[in-house]
């Protein structure tokens, strides 16, 4: 026999959760459609060189380069991740950690080339933003500026180191991110994650792409844990364009995925952290994890401790 209390609370929890993701989805809707929509519009009309924008990012950029972390608050002996390790093998992060000497033997000079080009949108990317906000009628974004300076609120301007105690470990995160921007509907901070896609726009399309990568979404945890933030929004442009005769018909070549960062999601990789950082702290070499070893820069070492640990 089945309490009718029992169907009761069953069925008020899963209305319940029905709730939370349909708000969710209005909500993450609302925000990848206004963040793709801003970077369609500045796009759309022609917009003449403003040299103050260009000179505050010129500055901006010398800025980072003079920048020093000496102030910002590292505490020696204390074991040290960043967000762009958080989905890593465990055994990755470890290496990293102990100086292990990495490994670039599989870098050929196109895809350092590749790299460069993603790096380039991205400023390209940065400086759309400032024109945006200032250029457009009504940006639906703008970019969040520092306390101090008044700049932007991005890169090595709010790079920011955090001590954390989980499970009886102690470790800190190290990191910057691509952007803090302010949502004009409502004033609400949202992450920015921005990254780019060279081989096809397939890559990026709705067949392939059901959701953010789960690295980035990781990473995107790690930010909240910084930053405080619990908004994101993970924006692909691929660098392959539709034909260049195609107009309105030209397939998309930019998606935005949205995220609300939970406390599980959190304590998830404050746990992970922590595991790490305790097998740190005793040599302990943690396993491997196999399916995430084509981009880890520590693969001949790996292999070799794994064949003196099997011999």
């Amino acid at each position: 026999m089945v309490c009718i209390g029992s169907l009761v609370n069953r069925n008020g929890a899963i209305n319940l959760r029905e709730k939370v993701l349909a708000e969710k989805n209005s909500r993450g809707t609302e925000l990848t459609k206004a963040i793709l929509r801003h970077f369609d519009a500045i796009h759309f009309i022609e917009v003449k060189q403003d040299r103050e924008i260009d000179r505050l990012f010129l500055e901006d950029e010398l800025h980072g380069v003079n920048s020093d972390s000496s102030e910002l608050g590292f505490e020696d002996g204390v074991i040290t991740f960043s967000p762009s390790s958080a989905y890593k093998c465990e055994r990755e992060l470890y290496f990293k950690v102990k100086h292990v000497e990495a490994s670039f033997v599989d870098r050929f000079p196109y895809q350092r080339r590749w790299a460069r080009n993603g790096t380039a949108v991205h400023g390209a990317m940065q400086k759309d933003l400032l024109y945006a906000e200032k250029h457009l009628d009504k940006p639906r974004f703008t970019v969040v500026r520092t306390k101090d300076g008044n700049r932007p609120a991005w890169e090595k301007n709010i790079r920011r180191v955090k001590q954390f105690a989980h499970n009886g470990q102690r470790f800190q995160l190290y990191g910057m991110m691509d952007g803090v921007l302010q949502y004009q509907p409502d004033g609400s901070k949202i992450g920015l994650e921005f990254k780019t896609k060279s081989t096809t726009l397939g890559v990026i399309g709705e067949y392939k792409m059901k959701d953010a990568q789960a690295d980035h979404k990781e990473q995107c945890v790690a930010y909240s844990l910084l930053f405080g933030l619990d908004e994101f929004l993970i924006v692909y442009e691929s660098l392959a364009k539709d034909g260049w005769t195609k107009g309105a018909e030209a397939k998309p070549d930019m998606r935005a995925f949205y995220m609300k960062v939970s406390d599980e999601d959190r304590n998830r990789l404050l746990d992970k952290f922590a595991d790490v950082a305790g097998m740190c702290y005793t040599n302990e070499l943690p396993r491997a994890m196999v399916e995430k070893c084509f981009f880890c820069l520590y693969k001949p070492h790996c292999h070799q401790v794994s064949e003196r640990a099997a011999a």
